[in-house]
């Protein structure tokens, strides 16, 4: 059922949200103010902002209930505790996007539910692997590397990769499970290779599941118990094998493993 009051909240958040970030002094108080009471001195002193700004940002934030003054000194409200909450959250999911804008830049995101960018904070301790002219395979070999370590493995398989293939079967002869979402073409390349004998046998055991989805992926996303890897296709629709963002900590493992559930609901099994 619709929510008009739910809606109306929502709406308003957004509008308040918005005003904030019009403004580059607004946010810097409320953000101060969300650890200890100041007073103007204590601004001046922080910012080195003259007092005539600071006194403009903090009638407007006064105007519309986040902050409350008692004598001289100034703290949050219960309102402007919420929101200064909402924003230290937005700055931390942007950040991840802040420090490698051109990563994010330079390929294609639309296979990523919107709502997955919500908690991005989560990836704040990835690492960016990349190749360069002297290593033209160091990110890919990066991975393979933390694959084969990997234990129980859950995989977002974009295209057929007959290395990354051979691995992963030497993971599940040592007794490791694997959950794989794929697409038709490379489920076709599966079926059609060396490989797909063996994934049938180990599926058998219990120990491999592979289920598809009727789109085509632009995702390649590996989780396992100590790390998760993500890697990305460009704009024109190449793969980039040469960039893969790692994480090897549990915030970045739970954020992985979010997005890989909003793939699971609208796959099928096939095997």
């Amino acid at each position: 059922m619709f929510d008009k009051e739910d809606s109306r909240n929502r709406y308003d958040d957004f509008i308040t949200v918005r005003f904030l970030l019009a403004s580059k002094m607004r946010p810097l108080l409320l953000l101060l103010l969300s650890d200890m009471a100041y007073d103007l001195n204590d601004f001046r002193e922080e910012l080195d902002k003259p007092s005539a700004s600071i006194l403009h940002g903090l009638k407007e934030l006064e105007r519309i209930n986040l902050i409350k003054k008692n004598f001289k000194r100034y703290s949050l409200s219960s309102k402007g505790v919420l929101c200064s909450a909402s924003l230290k959250k937005l700055f931390m999911d942007l950040y991840i996007f802040e420090i490698n804008r051109d990563f994010w830049l330079n390929h294609s995101i639309e296979s990523i539910p919107s709502d997955s960018f919500r908690n991005t904070y989560l990836l704040k301790d990835s690492v960016f692997v990349e190749s360069d002219e002297h290593n033209l395979s160091k990110s890919f070999t990066k991975y393979l590397e933390l694959l084969s370590n990997c234990g129980n493995m859950e995989i977002i398989l974009p295209i057929f990769l007959e290395e990354h293939l051979e691995i992963i079967l030497e993971n599940l002869e040592n007794g490791d499970n694997l959950l794989l979402i794929t697409n038709d073409e490379v489920l076709t390349s599966l079926r059609n290779s060396k490989y797909y004998g063996d994934l049938a046998d180990f599926s058998k055991k219990g120990q491999v599941i592979i289920r598809k989805v009727d789109y085509d992926l632009k995702v390649f996303l590996t989780i396992c118990d100590d790390f998760m890897s993500l890697s990305l296709f460009f704009k024109d629709g190449l793969f980039d094998n040469s960039c893969f963002i790692l994480n090897e900590h549990s915030d970045g493992i739970k954020w992985a493993k979010t997005l890989f559930e909003k793939f699971f609901e609208k796959s099928v099994r096939v095997l």
